[in-house]
């Protein structure tokens, strides 16, 4: 198995932070949203600085793999662009679709492995293959409607129709298992038996983030700390994921001061070291 980096998600009120850091050790890999490289300016010059420091690995959230309508090249290319220019590691986005007939959703709509949807993954993914040089992964997203959750053995089902999405896709795996816990608490399936029926193999990086219990609705609102039961499911992960590179810590709203990313990093680390990891 690989030793596996740990890091953070870059958020602009720590950008000054990370540059004037001086144990650059406390950090191992940082993951930077490709969608403010696009849109914003200057932001290309402030990650590639942080890319002096450490390895960067690419998120985005606009690609919709699974739109029926095909990707939007021109966000490809731009993708492409960027990613190139960084040279981040890899590049993730979410197993959602985004879009139907023209009309924007405004969230991830989740997908499964039908044949339908599979015939869709497989031509959308030759897009990014043709276009995108930097390996391609896709995260489980939430999914607060609980679609698919209805039938025995949900985990199980779930997991090896997301292992089937991304294979379509022709991508590595991004596992979030702050979204999957969340999920299997909202809708009674077992968290484990997710990870269990995936092909781990193909995980490449792992998420965490923490959020909250809102009128009974577990949502990942990325606004808390991660907590203790997404470090347990981490630590089932671990053991099962040869390829696994990478761990994330993701946090966007009522950000903490830097010193308490820090400490989470810490944390995660000390998981991983436990878990022979590092």
């Amino acid at each position: 198995m690989f030793p596996v980096a740990v890091g953070l998600s870059v958020r602009d009120p720590w950008i000054a932070d990370l540059v004037e850091l001086r144990d650059r050790s406390a950090i191992d890999v940082l993951e930077v949203m490709i969608d403010d490289v696009i849109c914003g300016a200057g932001v290309m010059e402030r990650y590639r600085q942080l890319g002096a420091r450490w390895p960067l690995i690419a998120h985005g959230v606009d690609l919709g793999i699974g739109n029926a309508d095909g990707l939007d090249r021109r966000y490809v290319d731009a993708v492409a662009e960027a990613t190139s220019r960084l040279r981040v590691r890899w590049y993730g986005d979410h197993l959602c679709f985004l879009a139907a007939n023209g009309i924007s959703l405004g969230h991830f709509a989740p997908v499964a492995a039908d044949p339908e949807t599979v015939e869709r993954l497989t031509a959308n993914g030759a897009v990014v293959a043709e276009r995108i040089t930097t390996p391609f992964i896709l995260e489980n997203p939430a999914d607060v409607l609980g679609l698919g959750t209805d039938c025995p053995d949900a985990g199980v089902a779930l997991g090896r129709s997301f292992g089937s999405a991304v294979t379509a896709a022709g991508a590595g795996a991004l596992l979030d298992v702050t979204n999957l816990l969340y999920n299997a608490r909202n809708d009674g399936f077992d968290a484990a038996a997710f990870i269990d029926a995936l092909p781990l193999e193909r995980v490449v990086q792992i998420h965490l983030a923490g959020g909250r219990n809102i009128g009974g609705l577990w949502i990942d609102s990325h606004d808390r700390p991660v907590e203790a039961e997404s470090l347990a499911l981490l630590r089932h992960a671990l053991a099962r994921t040869p390829n696994l590179r990478a761990v994330t810590i993701e946090w966007d709203e009522n950000l903490p001061a830097f010193e308490v990313m820090l400490q989470q990093v810490a944390r995660v680390r000390a998981v991983l070291e436990q878990q022979g990891r590092r």
